[in-house]
């Protein structure tokens, strides 16, 4: 289904085919990798459940089918089981990005509603806790994957390499292995002048996805594409069409694109329709500018980028994935 939907939207929808909806500024992290949290003191306006309901339907109405819940904390939002009913009463396939410290105790809400969940480990031991300010926060994750086995949700960890823990990549699939779920690896996402200095170099960084990629080939559920691990590897070019594949939408309706290359919303949902904005001359000639960049190491980008361009290699090998990971739930 999702690959026909991938031809058809390309073909035809040509629209973003993906929202990544950060449902709350609110964090109970002090991550040293994200800022996102020191967002939770000066914005307190999260969109009303109505507000997300009418901007569901208008994504919908538009032709995307992934919805992504984040943060934040979207565990903090009450609400979030009757914002994911609704998003699966309209037919897309969700998913919750979790620091897990809340869900243990709330997996319960979500799960009947929540087609994957991704859990937030970047160390296997204490450095986890330091690293997103917390103590006890990896324990809580663990708990909560547990917590979470059993049912028809698809879990996986995801996991940020910094200059912190390019030596732990053994005990995170160490972690993968023993929970059986499998895990993503991906470079820390730059926030300037907050965390540039810990930011992996060049050479570091093919030095970990060189040992990420050996991990892969011996058998280890690792989500990471062959493609994309060769990327970084590599440091090799790309043809960005990250905004044809997702959009970001803050807490409280603001729409964006990519802040590295247009730091201005495209408006908000309270006000304007995805298909006015997908359908612009500004939009389609943003879109064009930006696929000479290529600014961003992150998986959402590269990997979003080869399934906009029908990239055959990755389709097939992420249509064979998806295919495993469903029978193997558990």
């Amino acid at each position: 289904m999702i690959l026909l939907y991938l031809v058809q939207n390309r073909l035809f929808l040509q629209t973003p085919f993906r929202i990544v909806h950060n449902v709350t500024f609110q964090c109970n992290c002090r991550c040293q990798i994200c800022e996102r949290w020191k967002r939770s003191a000066k914005h307190t306006t999260d969109m009303s459940k109505e507000k997300i309901f009418t901007m569901l339907e208008d994504a919908k109405q538009a032709g995307v089918l992934f919805y992504v819940a984040m943060g934040g904390e979207p565990l903090l939002r009450k609400d979030l089981p009757d914002i994911l009913r609704y998003a699966k009463k309209l037919g897309f396939v969700t998913s919750v990005v979790t620091n897990g410290y809340y869900l243990k105790e709330r997996h319960a809400e979500i799960l009947p509603f929540t087609d994957m969940i991704v859990v937030s480990i970047d160390s296997n031991d204490e450095l986890h806790d330091t690293l997103r300010g917390v103590k006890g926060i990896r324990e809580k994750a663990i708990e909560g994957i547990k917590a979470c086995k059993g049912g028809n949700t698809l879990l996986s960890i995801y996991s940020v390499i910094c200059t912190l823990n390019l030596e732990k990549i053994d005990g995170l699939v160490k972690l993968s292995q023993d929970l059986d779920i499998p895990i993503t690896f991906q470079p820390m996402d730059v926030y300037k002048g907050y965390n540039d200095h810990l930011r992996p170099s060049g050479a570091q960084l093919t030095n970990v996805f060189s040992k990420i990629l050996t991990l892969k080939k011996a058998g280890h559920k690792i989500s990471d594409s062959t493609q994309y691990i060769k990327y970084i590897q590599q440091q090799r070019s790309y043809v960005c069409h990250a905004p044809k594949s997702f959009i970001y939408i803050e807490a409280d309706g603001t729409i964006f694109s990519c802040k590295d290359i247009l730091d201005k919303p495209w408006g908000n949902v309270k006000d304007c329709s995805f298909k006015e904005i997908f359908h612009s001359d500004e939009f389609k000639e943003f879109c064009h500018q930006v696929e000479s960049c290529n600014l961003c190491s992150v998986a959402c980008v590269i990997e979003g980028s080869l399934a906009h361009s029908l990239d055959p290699l990755f389709i097939v090998q992420q249509a064979i994935a998806t295919h495993f990971s469903f029978m193997n739930v558990k």
